[in-house]
């Protein structure tokens, strides 16, 4: 039975080893070979308490975790400090070391050449104090947990992140960043950059384009878009939320149609949102295209087969304020009549069409020929007189002013003043004329 108990612990020993072998082999997430009583340093890639970090007296600032096996922290360094801590502490990239946080690190820039990344898995670098990244890591590094939150960092070289192929989670978020780094293109990633201030909405959309994210903190997540709406620039902050519906937005348009964000709508009290313009141009459509996406405000269907316009009472057409539809087969405008795209309408252009006689309802008269001046009245009210309510104000001031100067030359010349000045009673600051 002894015999059978080795034989049998053997072989899961064996079995074990082979696994863990084949697991690295095939690329499986790197994480997953970290010793089992160890897990509970590594939650949320690796991230150690203040109270980890070396006494204050120490010289090295650098040090192994007892509780934690190929675990180590560094804190309070700056560009020397570092390097000599990373030395004292055996920290090295012959791979002893597989997980390592910095904390509150003051450097200028921080270089991911070093060699001493290469064999990490679990890399982490939270609140301190640096201005940029530099360098790129090496090519085969293993690192798939990142975690460079709360520096304060502006700006990451291209290609630093880029040979990160076992990354699955990469936090940057508290930083200033202005653009999301690149990374790697394949598999799924998990990011957080919330509270970002300077983060673009642009550089955001590029980034989603590109690889598939799942992200941590979504409700914290904002970006800048600079838009030009009318007659000024404004540049607000938009939810996470409002840059994947434009990503949707573009991806699900309409079938053989382009959808393209057309500006920055605000409105008092509501957060602000994207209307949107649909170019449907020569793609051969019979009829108008039903639906349109939310907030539509702009439809080409230039050059195509369309003959009639009904389609423009459907519910999705509320927001449309331009419409051209050029070269078609259109032969009445019948059906824009009750539609809310009268009442909101900016531009409407059907040049080229097959319209030969529509008249008005309630007059015999050609709409080529309709008269703008006796059209486009509305009912009067107070303040079709304001210019003449000016006027009067204006010439009863020239009034009084004369009035008052004559008084004071009569007064001056003949010592009295004419009725009615001289039936006035005196006021307080009749002494300053005197």
């Amino acid at each position: 039975m002894e015999y059978k108990s080795k034989e049998k612990s053997f072989l899961l020993s064996f079995l074990d080893m082979s696994v863990k072998s084949y697991l690295l082999v095939i690329g499986y997430p790197t994480w997953c070979l970290l010793p089992e009583d160890d897990s509970s340093c590594y939650h949320r890639c690796f991230h150690q308490p203040a109270d980890a970090c070396p006494s204050p007296e120490s010289m090295c600032r650098c040090r192994q975790l007892p509780n934690c096996k190929r675990a180590a922290v560094c804190c309070d360094v700056n560009k020397f400090t570092l390097t000599e801590g990373l030395g004292c502490g055996n920290i090295s990239a012959d791979g002893q070391v597989e997980a390592l946080h910095i904390r509150n690190a003051t450097l200028d820039v921080l270089n991911l050449t070093q060699p001493v990344w290469r064999r990490l898995r679990f890399m982490t670098i939270t609140d301190g104090q640096i201005n940029s990244v530099v360098g790129e890591f090496a090519k085969h590094t293993i690192v798939s947990c990142l975690n460079i939150s709360s520096n304060g960092i502006r700006k990451f070289e291209q290609r630093s992140l880029v040979n990160l192929f076992n990354l699955s989670f990469l936090d940057l978020s508290h930083n200033n960043l202005s653009d999301v780094p690149r990374f790697k293109k394949e598999g799924t990633v998990t990011l957080d950059i919330s509270e970002n201030p300077s983060m673009l909405c642009s550089s955001l959309m590029d980034t989603l384009k590109r690889t598939e994210i799942n992200f941590n903190n979504d409700n914290a997540t904002f970006c800048l878009s600079s838009k030009t709406f009318q007659w000024f620039n404004s540049t607000e902050r938009l939810p996470l939320s409002q840059v994947i519906g434009l990503l949707e937005l573009e991806e699900n348009c309409i079938k053989n149609c382009s959808c393209q964000p057309y500006r920055l709508e605000f409105v008092m009290g509501k957060p602000p949102t994207f209307s949107v313009a649909v170019n449907c141009s020569g793609v051969k459509l019979l009829s108008l295209p039903t639906p349109l996406p939310p907030y539509t405000i702009s439809l080409n269907i230039t050059n195509n087969n369309i003959t009639s316009l009904k389609e423009l009472s459907d519910p999705s057409y509320q927001y449309l304020m331009f419409l051209y539809a050029d070269d078609n087969q259109i032969s009445s405008i019948q059906p824009l009549e009750g539609t809310k795209f009268m009442s909101n309408f900016v531009a409407l252009s059907l040049k080229n069409n097959k319209i030969k006689t529509v008249r008005c309802d309630n007059m015999d008269v050609k709409i080529t020929e309709l008269d703008q001046t006796k059209l486009c009245q509305s009912q009067q009210d107070w303040t079709d007189y304001i210019y003449y309510i000016i006027t009067a104000e204006v010439l009863l001031l020239v009034g009084l002013i004369a009035k008052v100067s004559y008084d004071y030359w009569v007064f001056k010349t003949a010592g009295y003043l004419p009725w009615p000045a001289s039936k006035m009673p005196k006021l307080p600051c009749d002494w300053l004329c005197e």
